[in-house]
């Protein structure tokens, strides 16, 4: 019972929006892990709320962050429903070597910029943190949308810093989804894995 009655405090100390945007965020990521489909909307109205929230927390690349989650939230609902050969779902795939480096010389090209901005012209907190983080997200949501596996990477490393982000900033229950969502993010590259090795040798028996 004690533990129960912590939960309830640590969830109704929270704002209307950041418990909306937490449960359907954990809906998304649960979705996601078992590649639903229908993790997409959720996902979409769940970074709908958090933008607003971290704009009024001067956390610009963040909120920009969360603007194009929406908009990838879309582009990846698609892309899962009818990304494949001959309009089919799209199954896991893994990141072939090429788009590796393009997206770590994309990645990097962005931080230096983006980190100086926000630390000279926006006043942001954590400037180059929130820039790091804004370009490892922005890099492992698109590989999510293209269900390649090593999302999954990018998003433990994501999520592990932004623990660290949002406590500092007093955001503890978004502090502590990010604890579920690293959690999540394990299982869900363990999950894909299995899926992909599955989807190989289906193929070589076919």
């Amino acid at each position: 019972m004690e533990i129960i009655n912590i939960i309830i405090n640590f969830i109704t100390a929270m704002g209307l929006g950041e418990q909306l945007s937490i449960a359907t965020g954990l809906i998304y990521i649960l979705l996601s892990v078992r590649q639903n489909p229908l993790c997409w909307p959720f996902g979409i109205v769940s970074v709908g709320i958090w933008m607003v929230i971290v704009f009024q927390g001067k956390l610009y690349s963040d909120a920009f962050l969360q603007f194009v989650y929406v908009v990838l939230g879309f582009y990846g609902w698609y892309q899962w429903l009818r990304g494949g050969t001959d309009n089919t779902p799209l199954k896991v795939r893994r990141m072939e070597r090429k788009l590796a480096l393009w997206l770590t010389a994309i990645g990097v090209a962005a931080f230096i910029p983006a980190g100086y901005l926000m630390e000279n012209y926006l006043a942001a907190s954590f400037p180059w943190w929130d820039a790091l983080t804004t370009v490892i997200s922005l890099i492992a949501q698109y590989l999510l949308a293209k269900k390649y596996m090593e999302n999954w990477l990018l998003w433990i490393t994501a999520d592990v810093m932004y623990i660290g982000i949002y406590y500092a900033k007093g955001w503890t229950g978004y502090s502590g989804l990010m604890v579920v969502y690293t959690a999540m993010a394990v299982l869900g590259f363990i999950s894909w894995l299995k899926s992909y090795r599955a989807d190989r040798e289906r193929e070589c028996f076919a």
